[in-house]
């Protein structure tokens, strides 16, 4: 009996508190739609870094994931992917992201969503992505999150060595 009544209570507590809590808008309604699709918007990342590059591939591939910023063991969601052809850095894209880009996060964030992007980029051409001599994402400059809004996202880069 003890047992149920703690469980009402939590229950309760937490019904009364999630109607205190003030509408957020969905992170995804602040970008803007530059292609004239209703169910995409665009999200703008450059890319730069201070490597001399040297690109014999010009393919390379975008992803966006996504994951509930307050779940630390959560497994992030791939949102989109996209390829590009790039021939120097720095660089910018229009990545498309889908309107509802927070139901396609999986488990679903119970708070805010948090983004961010990865690259995979085979420029060296020897048919390996991500191996000594290729350009990834400089995570010792910053980690390549993402705010999905209207201002242009910055992504460093370097060569693996």
């Amino acid at each position: 009996m003890r047992n149920h009544l703690l469980l009402f209570l939590a229950v309760g507590t937490l019904m009364l508190s999630s109607c205190n809590k003030p509408e957020q808008k969905n992170s995804s309604e602040a970008m803007t739609s530059t292609t004239g699709n209703s169910t995409e918007n665009n999200l703008k990342i450059e890319f730069s870094g201070t490597d001399n590059f040297t690109i014999k591939n010009p393919k390379l591939k975008v992803s966006l994931y996504g994951v509930d910023e307050k779940l630390a063991d959560a497994p992030a969601t791939l949102i989109t992917e996209k390829e590009y052809e790039q021939k120097s850095v720095p660089f910018t894209i229009d990545l498309p992201v889908p309107k509802d880009v927070e139901s396609k996060i999986n488990p679903k964030p119970a708070g805010p969503a948090k983004y961010y992007v990865t690259v995979s980029w085979d420029s060296d051409g020897n048919g390996k992505a991500g191996e000594k001599g290729d350009i990834f994402v400089d995570y010792d400059k910053a980690f390549p999150n993402v705010k999905l809004n209207n201002e242009t996202q910055k992504i460093y880069l370097k060569t693996l060595k």
